[in-house]
């Protein structure tokens, strides 16, 4: 299963190597440093992939050790994969299932002695993992869902006993100062990391939202893709995070979907991974490898998920490519205020009402609207009230789509800079709050520029709420013009801009020099490029 895309203009001979270097790095996920010539699985996953550029590894704290018997322990995971040749980044996700997780001196990794319920490695553990100089980072998994839904892992787990914040929260109705304050606590904790020798940290999001609040505190954005999304809703909003604030882009090809593993095709799967490289991606990985393999008697074999993987990584490991996700031109921008805001609330299941994991915070319309923009650019395939299908409602009985159709769309917060968004043709201004020096970026584009931009009235200048009355209003704007809406999933106001929508079954995106229009097979499992 091979699909050939032509390559970008090579780079000028003599560009200096960190301008050159521009290739997908692909990885795969393991366990505590199962990647050693006796793993006879994973050896075979090399040998047949031919090489692999690093690991994702997830390292669980022993409960069965005391606290300078898991430093050795992280230790010893490092000089595994090291002494098997392989650069990794170790991933943590035990903490987000475990009422407490307590070796045997007593150290508790998944509380804080403040009542919070988070990631509590000790700084020698952290240490342990970057001596021996092939650690690429650490990732907190789940990260955001964590926060935003308050350990519901936990608080399920104990029949609703254990309601644990990840981070102490305001005693405030305001969503601008709870988010600036949990903003702070972020920053704080990631640099706990960095002083202990960790060069990058990451999140791995199952929601499409904290890209931005992340991102602007030191976490790279790394957005699941399949699972119960689909892949370009996640790119866009991870990608506008990753150009906004200057960061690299990762991307989990999950293989869960909902309660099913694996729950994707094998084509799904390559071609999400496809997506990967053709969108500027630094990094991408499979989870989990697991589903790689088929038992056979007392031995593993490859299987057709295994194969295709391998397949793919020869075809496209070390390939080259000249841009990555800094080269992002995206055409269409939703602006808003980054709550945690996906859809969640009065559905059918259990995730919290609240913004940034907050009770005193609930979703508002106002919340919504950037939900309700994105299902009007994705020609309105996926659900006007969710981002995901983890949202239990009719529509999420659908099939599930990797792909919807888009026009060359990212998503930004309300603290975005005039640079970022010049290349804006569309911009919707949606959310409990917008800055005052992103607002006049907006107006200055649209004079200037000829951007288009829609609005509620709370958005619009005073010239503009002068001329509009009371309803839907489309009225010239410098160069530009500002449309006024009352709802973002008009058809009146879809009527409008669709000249700025592209085509109904197609993706579109502009890096670098590079149109990539791919047609999207019917069943939003594939495409093909036009």
């Amino acid at each position: 299963m091979k699909i050939h895309y032509r390559e970008g203009r090579r780079a000028p001979k003599g560009a200096p190597e960190k301008e050159m270097d521009k290739k997908l790095k692909i990885g795969f996920n393991t366990f505590d440093g199962r990647v050693m010539a006796d793993d006879a699985e994973y050896a075979q996953l090399i040998q047949e992939c031919g090489g692999i550029d690093w690991v994702w590894c997830h390292v669980d704290a022993r409960r069965d050790l005391d606290t300078a018997g898991n430093i050795e322990y992280a230790g010893q995971v490092a000089n595994k994969l090291k002494a098997d040749g392989h650069e990794f980044v170790a991933n943590f996700e035990f903490q987000n299932f475990a009422v407490e997780h307590v070796d045997t001196d007593g150290h508790d990794y998944a509380n804080c002695p403040d009542g919070t319920h988070r990631l509590n490695l000790p700084d020698g553990f952290i240490r342990a993992l970057a001596k021996a100089g092939n650690l690429i980072g650490v990732a907190y998994d789940e990260f955001e869902h964590t926060i935003i839904n308050r350990n519901l892992s936990v608080f399920i787990g104990t029949k609703l006993k254990k309601d644990l914040p990840v981070f102490r929260n305001l005693k405030t109705k305001d969503p601008v100062e709870q988010g600036r304050a949990l903003g702070r606590q972020v920053r704080e904790f990631v640099d706990g990391f960095k002083a202990n020798g960790v060069e990058k940290f990451a999140g791995e999001h199952v929601f499409p939202v904290l890209f931005h609040l992340f991102a602007k505190n030191g976490v790279i954005p790394n957005f699941k893709s399949q699972k119960e999304s689909s892949s370009n809703v996640q790119f866009a909003v991870a990608a506008g995070a990753a150009l906004q604030y200057g960061k690299e882009l990762w991307n989990c090809v999950d293989m869960w979907n909902m309660m099913t593993f694996p729950g994707h095709s094998v084509k799904e799967m390559y071609h999400n991974l496809v997506f990967a490289w053709l969108m500027g991606v630094n990094r991408v990985y499979v989870e989990a490898s697991n589903a790689f393999f088929d038992k056979k008697g007392d031995k593993k074999e490859l299987n057709e998920l295994g194969k295709t993987y391998c397949s793919y990584v020869k075809e496209y490991r070390g390939r080259d490519r000249q841009y990555d996700i800094q080269d992002f031109k995206p055409e269409i921008g939703i602006v808003r205020l980054d709550t945690g805001y996906w859809g969640q609330g009065h559905s059918l299941f259990v995730w919290r009402n609240m913004l940034y994991g907050n009770p005193m915070l609930k979703g508002t319309k106002q919340s919504k609207e950037w939900v309700r923009a994105m299902y009007l650019i994705t020609h309105r395939e996926i659900s006007p009230n969710s981002l995901t299908q983890s949202r239990f409602e009719l529509r999420s009985l659908c099939r599930h789509r990797s792909f919807v159709s888009m026009n060359n769309a990212a998503v930004f917060d309300d603290e975005v800079k005039k640079e970022t968004l010049e290349p804006l043709k569309l911009c919707f201004l949606c959310g409990e709050h917008i800055s005052d020096e992103t607002l006049e970026a907006v107006r200055a584009l649209a004079k200037e520029n000829g951007l288009c931009v829609v609005s509620t009235r709370r958005y619009a200048p005073n010239e503009v709420l002068h001329a509009a009355g009371a309803g839907f209003a489309d009225l010239p704007y410098g160069e530009g013009r500002w449309i006024i809406t009352n709802s973002f999933r008009s058809r009146r106001l879809e009527k409008r801009i669709a000249p700025f929508l592209g085509e109904k079954g197609e993706m579109r995106f502009v890096l670098g020099d590079e149109e990539i229009r791919l047609k999207i097979d019917k069943d939003g499992e594939s495409f093909v490029r036009c």
